[in-house]
């Protein structure tokens, strides 16, 4: 959904002094599902990226990730523009089994993810099924954001669960 250019998209470029550089980025979409990019994007060394039968990716311009990630897509995951990833970060918005009732009903749906813009995602972060995360914010590394938790834009979001710590301006490269 931007204008196609050169190098518009870049795999395994990205890479933070922890990263693995013998580890493979890999890309799968199952056919029928769609990831769609809104301008750059830059994918390091190891990262991993899963769009499922029926889903939907979006990835908003200068969406980067350093390395060692793993985003996985069963219903839909949207990243708002300028969102920067460290290392070994996950996203998930299903729990990839299904948990059944007594009854043999699913009770565990996926439920979509939602990056606002301008996001640093700090190291070894988590970001779980129906969390939601506003503009202008930095995810503490190794933080637990779940859905539910009421976070503030123009915030530092930590812990586990992760909730928002303290008002900031903003954050730069």
């Amino acid at each position: 959904d931007a204008k196609v250019r050169t190098a518009m998209v870049r795999f395994g470029f990205l890479c933070a002094l922890a990263c693995d550089t013998n580890s493979r980025t890999r890309l799968h979409v199952q056919q029928g599902g769609v990831l769609r990019f809104m301008g750059d994007a830059h994918l390091g060394h190891g990262t991993r990226m899963i769009v499922r039968e029926g889903a939907e990716m979006v990835l908003g311009d200068n969406f980067a990730v350093s390395s060692n990630s793993t985003i996985q897509c069963y219903d839909k995951v949207v990243f708002g523009s300028d969102v920067q990833f460290a290392w070994e970060c996950l996203v998930m918005d299903s729990d990839t089994h299904n948990i059944l009732d007594e009854d043999g009903k699913v009770i565990n749906h996926p439920s979509p993810v939602y990056v606002g813009n301008r996001v640093w995602i700090g190291a070894r972060s988590t970001i779980l099924k129906g969390s939601s995360i506003p503009d202008d914010t930095v995810i503490g590394a190794c933080s637990l954001v779940v859905a539910g938790r009421e976070l503030k834009d123009h915030s530092v979001i930590a812990g586990q669960p992760a909730r928002s710590l303290r008002t900031i301006g903003g954050w730069s490269l």
